[in-house]
């Protein structure tokens, strides 16, 4: 979100000019809108993710820096099985005297790729719609290894 609105904020510093005259240093003007630029594009590129390649049977836990992706290829187990659990807490914020103390009901819906018995690896998401269109996804994975593991 920081990113986003340094991203609109170096946009506006650098846009205003063209429409209404201002009184400050076209350099200033430059530095200020480029910089909030380049540190809301720094900001929004970096992320971080879990890729599984079922057809070579390998996986990769990332971050992404300036949209490169750092991480190395593991071999992938045998996955028995995934699940969908739920795990809600109450999420508040450190009290300070400033601001307003918040606290809510947060729910986490993860998708639980369980192997030898154990959970082996959970994506998190914020939905539940898109936790289902995952876990839908590689349960329709899982059966398509299935069959050709059945019929070597």
């Amino acid at each position: 979100m920081l990113g986003l609105i340094l991203l609109a904020a170096g946009l506006i510093v650098l846009l205003v000019p063209l429409f209404i005259e201002v009184n400050t240093d076209s350099q200033k003007i430059w530095i200020v809108g480029g910089g909030a630029l380049v540190i809301g594009m720094l900001i929004v590129s970096i992320y971080s993710g879990t890729l599984i390649d079922f057809r070579r049977n390998e996986f990769k836990e990332y971050q992404c820096i300036l949209w490169f992706r750092i991480g190395e290829w593991q071999k992938l187990p045998k996955i028995e099985r995934a699940e969908l659990i739920l795990h809600s807490y109450r999420s508040t914020n450190t009290p300070n005297g400033i601001s307003p103390t918040l606290s809510r009901e947060v729910t986490i819906y993860k998708c639980v790729l369980i192997a030898n018995g154990t959970k082996f690896l959970a994506l998190d998401f914020t939905r539940e719609k898109d936790a289902v269109v995952a876990l839908e996804e590689i349960s329709e994975r899982l059966e398509k290894l299935k069959k050709i593991d059945s019929k070597l």
